[in-house]
């Protein structure tokens, strides 16, 4: 053999060598316990407490230089980072498995029980005795949850930078299973009545729903590896897609398989707490590295580390705004679209009863399952800014279409109820997702689940203001805002319509917002 062959195989050699090297450092690095500690739980991918955060450049900008490293937001890495990301062993797919199951099960519930309650409601006003369900008995009882969420996000945001992520991640789980648990056992009574018995329940479990989100997105960021953390955030996300076909199935399977009106509805509500009920168990994770590393080893006392925290909120308040103000237009067209679903598939000539809105709301959410899966394979593929200007693009020419066509398409209400379901299925394989996953991933540890939990808790403001105020607007040219079965279906169609436009016109302004960044 040649003397410049035998180089090249000792070059060979030792690139595979430093190759395998490289990859046990980084394997070792990752790990919080020795890998033979490793269970199916507490096994998940830690990231060196030195990682290097985002700059403002890497989290705004699409070009693919801006970034040395993985540009979290763009979803271009470099090449060094994909030649030293060598294969998994066997047994990792069961642990992200696993840890996803675990912390989505808290947007499986949040998403069963805020999208219970408009049927649950319905199936409650059979029953006389709990008496009369007035229109604004009824959307208290559905913004109970919401607020509840919104103080969830910020109580929760703030104690996980506190007192650390584990504590608040058991905590928000037995909140979401009593709310559930009370809400289901909820009697009728003369001093406090069932719907507002209805209403106090769903604000405790809401807290739990919305703590959810802070302690849940910060876990599964500080317990995955760079190339896999947005992959697995999206995928916790994706749950709430999981959560509201589950809800559409169960209220389904009650609607025509229950005949007593009283336990009908109870069957629909406890369901939503059985997920949560087994997730539990397997919540008691060691804490994440990362805090214990950055946070409660550098300021153990805990006057100075609320200090920190905001301080670190203050010095971030420009990268809030822009996370906080996405969420806030996003959750005004999300719930706000959701919440008036029934008037639109009830208007164009499709059955209203309760076995008629059971069989529509099915179809709506398995239309709008297939965004979130999207989500999961291409986030880290497109990017998260790339993500949501597709998600704003073809919710604007869904809803355009709409509008424009409105008269057309009402005589073919299944052409109707399809393009209305893809507006679903555009947001979540868009803003819905990306708004969850970036501000978990770009704000500094030691107020990272403060800043996540503001975010949050303005995209729940974002949904109260736009359930009121759309659905106001569907109700505008009814006589006294009151739209009953004997008024014109016209008049609801003409604002309808009005709440089309108006989505394209919030979809055009956000859309052109973003491509300034």
């Amino acid at each position: 053999m040649s003397p410049v062959a035998e180089d090249e195989q000792a070059s060979i050699k030792n690139s595979k060598e430093d190759a395998n090297t490289n990859a046990v450092a980084i394997h070792d690095l990752d790990y919080d316990v020795p890998p033979e500690e490793l269970t199916p739980i507490s096994a998940i991918y830690y990231v060196s407490p030195g990682g290097r955060g985002l700059s403002e450049k890497e989290f705004f900008s699409s070009d693919p230089d801006a970034s040395s490293d993985d540009d979290e937001c763009t979803g271009q890495n470099s090449p060094s980072v994909l030649k030293e990301n060598v294969s998994a062993p066997p047994e990792r797919f069961s642990q992200r498995l696993a840890t996803i199951l675990v912390a989505g099960a808290g947007f499986l519930a949040d998403s069963y029980d805020l999208f219970v309650i408009n049927i649950v409601l319905i199936m409650m006003k059979q029953n006389e005795s709990y008496g009369p369900l007035t229109p604004d008995v009824q959307t208290q009882c559905s913004f109970m949850a919401i607020i509840g969420a919104a103080v969830g996000q910020l109580l929760f945001g703030f104690l996980g930078d506190q007192y650390g992520r584990r504590r608040m991640f058991l905590l928000t789980a037995i909140l979401t299973i009593l709310g559930n648990i009370l809400q289901a056992s909820a009697q009728p009574r003369e001093r406090l009545g069932i719907y507002q018995q209805m209403m106090l329940f769903r604000f405790i479990m809401g807290i739990g729903v919305g703590g959810e989100y802070p302690t849940a997105s910060i876990i599964t960021s500080e317990n995955s590896s760079n190339w896999t953390r947005g992959r697995n955030l999206a995928a916790v996300f994706s749950m709430q897609g999981v959560g509201r076909l589950l809800c559409a199935v169960i209220l389904l399977i009650c609607a025509h398989t229950i005949e007593d009106t009283n336990i009908q509805w109870r069957v629909a509500v406890i369901v939503g707490a059985l997920p949560m009920m087994i997730a539990v168990f397997y919540r008691w994770l060691p804490e994440t590295a990362i805090f214990r590393e950055q946070v409660q080893a550098r300021y153990p006392n805990m006057r100075e580390r609320f200090k920190v925290i905001w301080r670190t909120v203050w010095e971030n308040r420009r990268a809030l705004t822009g996370t906080a103000g996405s969420w806030f237009i996003l959750d005004m067209l999300f719930y706000g679209n959701s919440l008036f679903s029934a008037d639109v598939t009830a208007r164009i000539g499709l059955e209203d009863s309760i076995r008629g809105l059971t069989v529509q709301n099915l179809i709506i959410q398995s239309m709008a399952m297939p965004g979130y899966i999207l989500a999961v394979l291409f986030i880290d593929y497109i990017g998260k800014k790339r993500l949501q200007l597709i998600g704003f693009f073809g919710e604007g020419v869904i809803f355009a279409v709409m509008a424009v066509f409105h008269s057309r398409l009402k005589r073919t209400p299944q052409v109707f109820l399809v393009m209305y379901a893809l507006t679903f299925l555009f947001d979540n394989f868009g803003a819905n997702t990306s708004t969850f996953v970036i501000p978990a991933v770009i704000y500094p540890t030691e107020a990272r689940s403060t800043c996540h939990g503001i975010s949050a808790a303005f995209g729940k403001a974002g949904a109260v203001v736009g359930a009121s105020v759309f659905l106001n607007i569907v109700t505008m040219h009814c006589p006294n805002h009151v739209c009953s079965e004997d008024v014109d279906s016209a008049l609801v169609d003409r604002g309808i319509k009005t709440v089309f436009y108006w989505y394209v016109i919030f979809d055009g302004v956000v859309r052109i917002s973003l491509t300034f960044f």
